[in-house]
């Protein structure tokens, strides 16, 4: 329920992109290169980042699989650089902190969530850890559509489809180490 009433908000936010604000706090300053899709995606894929960076930590040392510590670590050198990427654009859209840090969202581990794997070890975390990664690549794969589909700056959405597509292939990988 909670997946279906973000992806309708980002469907929402794709629709007026061009109004400047939305409710939320998603806003694009009049003077920002970035609509209102721009913002709501930046946003949205800087909070995965950083909720999820912490979540592919616990995979050395807890995981019974070598394949799955290596994508782990990957992705988190990885998702950390885009992370830095995403958080570079947010301050030219004059829209100040993002309003999405503190929300659990589709994709993103909780607390709990990640105490959970915290206690875990071997094959047990293993199969708690693959839904939770896939259910994050997912989610970040969800919102860069939408972005390349109602964007406004042509380097954000550029920066979407890189992603999406590194994303995509993430996934791929990760049905063959789960």
């Amino acid at each position: 329920m909670v997946r279906a009433w973000v992806s309708a908000a980002f469907v929402l936010l794709s629709l007026v992109g061009g109004c400047g604000s939305t409710a939320g706090g998603t806003v694009a300053s009049s003077g920002s290169p970035f609509n209102a899709t721009d913002v709501a995606w930046l946003q949205l894929a800087e909070a995965l980042h950083a909720r999820a960076l912490p979540m592919l930590a616990l995979a050395p040392g807890r995981s019974a699989s070598p394949e799955l510590v290596e994508l782990a670590e990957r992705l988190a050198k990885e998702h950390g650089e885009g992370r830095e990427r995403l958080r570079a654009l947010l301050p030219r859209n004059g829209a100040g902190e993002n309003p999405h840090a503190g929300h659990d969202m589709p994709g993103m581990p909780t607390a709990g969530d990640l105490e959970t794997l915290g206690g875990l070890r071997g094959k047990k975390f293993d199969r708690r850890f693959v839904p939770l990664v896939r259910a994050y690549l997912d989610q970040l794969v969800l919102v860069a559509e939408g972005e390349r589909r109602s964007g406004a700056s042509e380097e954000v959405r550029r920066l979407a489809t890189t992603m999406a597509r590194a994303h995509e292939a993430e996934l791929a990988r990760l049905a063959g180490a789960g």
